[in-house]
C-alpha cells in the first residue's frame, strides 16, 4: 500500500511490480546504452558506491548488473511478519526466497553485492515485535545467514524514529550483531537542508552510545516542503549533505574530514516527489553526482530503481512505477552510476 510522506524526508514502502511490468522493465534495461558494461569499473577501491533501492524479485540482479554496469543494489524492505520473524515486506518469509539467495550469489560472481534494508515507511520494523535484545539480534542474524550478507541498512522513519524504547533495543542488538559478525551498518534517516532532525540525531547518538560502528548515515533528500525551493532539489540535497557533514563532525571529533565525508550517504527521490511540486531532475542528478565524487561520500542511492523510467503516455504523476518526468529508461541510474568512474 502506498502512503504519502511528510515534509521531513520520509519515504513510503511500495509494492512489487506486476509480472507484466517486470517484463517491460527487463526489456527496457537491455535498451540502455551498453557502453556502461565496458566502462564501469569494479566497486573495490572506489570512494563512492551507487546502490539504488529496489524491491526483491522485481529485477534479476545479476542480469541487470551485466546489462547496465550497476553493481550494487539496496534491497528493501525486511519487516516483521508474525511476532519476531523477518520477512520481505512483512509477507515473504526468508525460507521462501531461494531464487533471491541464488540471484545474490550470481550478482557477487559478476563483481556486485547487495545491502539489505530493514524498516521503511510501511509495516513494522523488527524492533517493534521482538521482545528483547537477544531475540532481535537473532532475527537480524537470520537475515545475515540466509543471504550471506555483510551490509545492513536500517531505514527508520515515521513514528518509529520517535520511539526511544525500540531505538535503544535496536542499537544494542546491532552492537551485539557486530560483536559476532563482520557486518557493516548504515542508517537511512529523514533530513532537511538544515540537517538531520532532532529525532535522527538522537537515533545516531543512541547507536554510538551502544557501541555500534556506523559506516554510513544515509539521508533521504526528498519531500522537503516549505520553505525550500521545489525546483532546486539538487542544491537542497547538497545543502543537506553539508549540514549532515557538520553534524557528524560534532559526533565524531576524532575523524578526519575525509573519513566523515565517507560516512555521508545520499538518497534522492527521482522525478516527482510526493510534496508537490518538488521535482528532482536529470540535471539535479548530474549536480549531485559531481558533488558526491568531489567530496568522496560513501554512498549514493535513489528511490527507486523501479521508478527510473518515463510514465506511460508521458504522464506527470507520482507513481511507484515511473518518475513522472520525461526521460530515457534508467537515465537517472546511468548518471548516478558515473560516481564510480575513475576521476
Amino acid at each position: 500500500m502506498m502512503r504519502p510522506m511528510g515534509s521531513t524526508g520520509e519515504r513510503r514502502h511500495i509494492l512489487p511490480l506486476t509480472t507484466t511490468i517486470l517484463a517491460i522493465m527487463i526489456c527496457l534495461c537491455a535498451v540502455v546504452i551498453t557502453a556502461a558494461q565496458e566502462t564501469t569499473p569494479e566497486p573495490a577501491g572506489f570512494s563512492t558506491i551507487y546502490a539504488p533501492y529496489v524491491e526483491p524479485g522485481v529485477i534479476p540482479l545479476a542480469v541487470t548488473a551485466e546489462q547496465t554496469g550497476i553493481r550494487y543494489f539496496t534491497l528493501a524492505f525486511v519487516l516483521a511478519s508474525e511476532a519476531c520473524e523477518p520477512a520481505w515486506g512483512g509477507a515473504a518469509r526468508l525460507q521462501n526466497t531461494p531464487f533471491l539467495a541464488s540471484d545474490i550469489e550470481s550478482l557477487r560472481a559478476v563483481g556486485g553485492d547487495v545491502i539489505i534494508s530493514f524498516g521503511g515507511a510501511g509495516g513494522d520494523e523488527l524492533a517493534l515485535h521482538c521482545p528483547d535484545v537477544e531475540s532481535l539480534t537473532a532475527a537480524y542474524q537470520a537475515v545475515i545467514e540466509t543471504y550471506n550478507v555483510t551490509q545492513l541498512d536500517f531505514d527508520i522513519e515515521g513514528d518509529e524514529i520517535r520511539d526511544a524504547t525500540t531505538i535503544a533495543v535496536r542499537s544494542q542488538a546491532i552492537a551485539a550483531l557486530q560483536a559476532s559478525h563482520d557486518v557493516r551498518v548504515s542508517f537511512t534517516l529523514p533530513v532537511l537542508p538544515t540537517g538531520l532532525t532532532d529525532e535522527g540525531l538522537a537515533l545516531v547518538q543512541s547507536a554510538i552510545d551502544a557501541g555500534v560502528e556506523i559506516e554510513v548515515v544515509n539521508i533521504m533528500t526528498m519531500n522537503f516542503g516549505e520553505p525550500y525551493s521545489p525546483d532546486e532539489m539538487g542544491a537542497n540535497t547538497i545543502a543537506a549533505a553539508e549540514s549532515l557533514f557538520a553534524q557528524l563532525q560534532e559526533l565524531y571529533p576524532d575523524k578526519s574530514e575525509e573519513a566523515v565525508w565517507r560516512m555521508v550517504g545520499l538518497t534522492p527521490m527521482i522525478g516527482l516527489n510526493d510534496v508537490h511540486p518538488e521535482t528532482f531532475t536529470l540535471e539535479d542528478a548530474k549536480t549531485v553526482t559531481a558533488f558526491a565524487r568531489e567530496r568522496g561520500i560513501g554512498r549514493l542511492a535513489m528511490w527507486s530503481f523501479s521508478r527510473d523510467k518515463e510514465c506511460v503516455g508521458q504522464q506527470s504523476i507520482v507513481s511507484n512505477r515511473c518518475s513522472g518526468t520525461l526521460q530515457e529508461p534508467l537515465a537517472f541510474s546511468m548518471i548516478f552510476n558515473g560516481v564510480m568512474e575513475n576521476p
